[in-house]
């Protein structure tokens, strides 16, 4: 049985920190599993917060426990203590454990039955997530809401008086959770428009709320569903109640500077298309181009015009970069060192790569031009044609091939050819 680690001493922890920092992706891996088996919250942040770029672009399936649950909907807010400061609309990663165990506390058996219906899950576990986080979300908030201050608190290096309205910001969150869930959800499915009664939901009440808890809501929308922007900027110049008005347009302003704040941070922006799995690619950089799109178009935002220039130029650069280290890494080099004519499995991960490719390309090629994307599909499309004709592919296999790099007019040209 292996045995957890123990606490570190200060300079093997600096050691330690030092050569994760340059460590491979499978290297971090194996860490991240030995910390989670220490379950001990000190460990995880002395070797991990170094590392939470890195692990933000792996996304390694992690155990679901209380605290991973409960901060799952929050978990773009979350920033390191030394980043943070009262009253902005985000959560310093020192407050999570004491924040966790106060809800627990609180929920009792409740807790429990949550607990269990988590056990041996992953992070990847999505449907046991939003089934669990209806349980939880909620009723989190209506202790946050209330609650005393943690009798561990002393131990996040925070004043008490910190406590009271980062509590009930959270707890603010924790309430519509579910909610925005449902919106970040509508994003990624690629809704061109959110539902209206489900922002009509999270607007509810919600100028009763803390300063930082409006924008932290703001925050989450903009960053995480950027296609609700419309709609959520409509509902509030629709709203009769002026004070109401200015209060929801101080929580957009607020949340729109820290989202772009962040992405003009490298490790908040281009190291997640850049150097995050090619399956992930477009997906981040539609969300992000959408955001940008919707703050060009949105007329009290005209003061961030240089900034979205800037980060509009930096989100091209990234998506060239990480086109064409695919091209090259994911298909090019694999077909060209190939041992042997390509097997069934290695012709399904060669052809994922490509519609990778081709998703990125589709949504790239809008933020900066189409040149080098069709420059690199040929070079891809030459590639497979120089792997048909060594053997490395069957004919039907380079078909496959050149069908989604290409087009099916080109992959019927190259089947007439072969048929001839």
């Amino acid at each position: 049985m292996r045995q957890a680690p123990s606490m570190p001493a200060p300079s093997e922890a600096r050691a330690l920190r030092r050569d994760l920092l340059d460590a491979d992706d499978q290297k971090i891996r194996r860490v991240i599993t030995v910390v989670e088996a220490a379950a001990d919250p000190r460990i995880n942040q002395i070797l991990l917060d170094p590392l939470r770029p890195r692990l933000a672009m792996l996304r390694p399936a992690r155990p679901l426990r209380f605290a991973r649950l409960l901060f799952f909907p929050l978990d773009p807010l979350i920033v390191p203590a030394r980043g943070w400061r009262p009253g902005e609309p985000a959560i310093p990663r020192t407050v999570l454990t004491p924040v966790a165990n106060a809800v627990r506390a609180a929920l009792g058996e409740e807790a429990v039955r949550v607990e269990a219906l988590i056990a041996g899950l992953r992070t990847d576990a999505e449907a046991v997530i939003a089934r669990a986080g209806a349980i939880l979300w909620p009723r989190a908030g209506e202790v946050l809401a209330t609650a005393p201050m943690p009798p561990d608190w002393e131990e996040t290096g925070w004043r008490p008086s910190v406590w009271p309205g980062l509590a009930r910001a959270i707890a603010a969150v924790l309430r519509r959770a579910t909610l925005l869930r449902a919106l970040i959800q509508d994003a990624e499915m690629g809704a061109l428009e959110s539902d209206e009664s489900t922002m009509r939901a999270v607007l509810a009440g919600i100028v009763t709320e803390p300063p930082e808890a409006r924008a932290m809501i703001a925050r989450l929308i903009l960053a995480r569903a950027p296609h609700a922007a419309p709609l959520l900027q409509r509902l509030i110049t629709a709203s009769h109640d002026q004070a109401e008005k200015v209060l929801m347009r101080q929580a957009v302003a607020s949340g729109m500077d820290r989202v772009l704040t962040g992405m003009e941070q490298s490790e908040g922006f281009s190291e997640e298309i850049g150097h995050g799995a090619l399956a992930d690619a477009a997906a981040e950089a539609r969300r992000m181009a959408v955001f940008l799109r919707e703050i060009e178009q949105d007329t009290t935002a005209a003061r961030h015009r240089p900034r979205l220039k800037a980060l509009r130029e930096k989100l091209d650069q990234a998506c060239r970069a990480r086109f064409t280290e695919g091209v090259d890494e994911e298909l090019i080099a694999p077909l060209a060192s190939a041992p042997a004519p390509v097997a069934g499995a290695d012709q399904t991960r060669l052809e994922t790569r490509a519609r990778d490719l081709r998703a990125l390309e589709m949504v790239a090629r809008k933020i900066g031009g189409p040149t080098l994307y069709d420059q690199h599909l040929n070079r891809a499309a030459d590639a497979v044609r120089e792997a048909g004709e060594t053997g490395t592919l069957t004919p039907v296999r380079q078909m496959r091939l050149i069908e989604i790099l290409s087009g099916p007019e080109a992959a019927e040209a190259l089947y007439r050819a072969e048929m001839s």
